[in-house]
């Protein structure tokens, strides 16, 4: 699972977060009232689908009006887009049921399935052109309407939302996602903003934003090839200065990383079209991240072991960033003493 994957997936088991995230995204089920109490986060692990990574997807009961009905949440960080996307949705909405069937066991006349809601969340650079009707995917639907299932999946597609607009939503998610539109061209613009809505959050969204700030920083510094920073947000420091503290941090470390010529790489490579030039640039910024985040995640513990970075290729670099959510120290110190040998 990637890093972009892990995190959403993190914040989608906070059942308060679900509920902002609906109250943002599907104001149709506002009207239920939905509490954390009812709703219930479900396994999806359906091993007779390959669509990848499985555990990038998500799904949550929901509770309304005494009646129980179905949010599948599909999570796309991918650039691709996926065209047959209606029918992937419609073979998950069968195991949903299926299980559903089994679980109560009923054949009664009475007996009714569950609604399910499917979303896709997309963070994609490209817009996402493909259909979100099911029936658009059948040739001449329209001649055989009565035989062709008729349902769509609500589509979130965050490179069509304004940074700003996010900012103006005024709550902890939308200020998280503002974050991870911004890149390192207008970092101090961005954090401007954000700081000025920070302060005005209640105390609740206060906590829920600080809570997750961290992650979604050492994400944007992958994202923009610079060296991670973490600001680490202490109870009693004043809210406006963590904002001071990272911009400030970042751009030391921009400033850094071109002393260094990571970056210099880059724009050379590029220039020129000199091919080794950019893939040296492009290792040169993925060992530096990579040394950020281990030092960050397992301390002095792994410092003996970090210049051995440079005997790893870069895909094998990129998976241990990717990944270091997941990874333990051995693993991590086993990785990187055999890489010299």
């Amino acid at each position: 699972m990637g890093l972009y994957d892990q995190l959403f997936k993190e914040i989608f088991q906070d059942k308060d977060m679900i509920i902002e995230f609906i109250n943002l995204f599907l104001p149709s089920l506002k009207k239920f009232n939905i509490t954390p109490d009812k709703i219930t986060i479900e396994k999806t692990k359906f091993t007779d689908l390959n669509y990848g990574d499985k555990e990038s997807d998500i799904l949550f009961k929901i509770n309304y009006d005494n009646n129980d009905l179905y949010l599948f949440l599909l999570l796309e960080h991918q650039s691709s887009i996926d065209y047959l996307m209606q029918f992937r949705i419609l073979e998950y909405m069968v195991r949903i049921w299926r299980n559903y069937i089994n679980r109560h066991k009923s054949k009664n006349k009475g007996f009714k399935l569950p609604p399910i809601i499917p979303v896709v969340f997309y963070n994609g650079k490209r817009k996402w052109t493909a259909e979100i009707w099911y029936m658009e995917k059948i040739q001449n639907w329209q001649l055989f309407d009565i035989y062709t299932p008729r349902f769509k999946y609500e589509l979130i597609d965050l490179s069509q939302i304004d940074r700003k607009r996010l900012i103006d939503i005024k709550n902890a998610l939308g200020l998280l996602l503002s974050i991870d539109k911004t890149d390192k061209k207008n970092i101090k613009e961005a954090f401007q903003e954000i700081e000025k809505a920070f302060k005005g959050l209640p105390k609740d969204e206060k906590k829920k934003f600080t809570e997750y700030l961290n992650k979604f920083l050492i994400v944007l510094s992958q994202k923009n090839r610079i060296e991670n920073i973490e600001i680490n947000i202490e109870s009693g420091e004043e809210e406006f200065r963590m904002f001071e503290n990272f911009v400030k941090a970042i751009d030391e470390s921009l400033k850094e990383s071109f002393e260094k010529g990571i970056e210099k790489g880059f724009e050379k490579g590029i220039e020129k079209g000199i091919e080794k030039g950019i893939e040296k640039g492009k290792f040169e910024g993925e060992k530096t991240i990579a040394k950020s985040l281990l030092f960050k995640k397992f301390g002095d513990n792994i410092v003996p072991y970090l210049n051995n970075l440079d005997y790893l290729d870069i895909k094998t670099i990129e998976d241990l960033t990717n990944n270091i959510f997941d990874i333990t120290l051995e693993e991590a110190i086993n990785l990187l003493k055999n890489s010299s040998n």
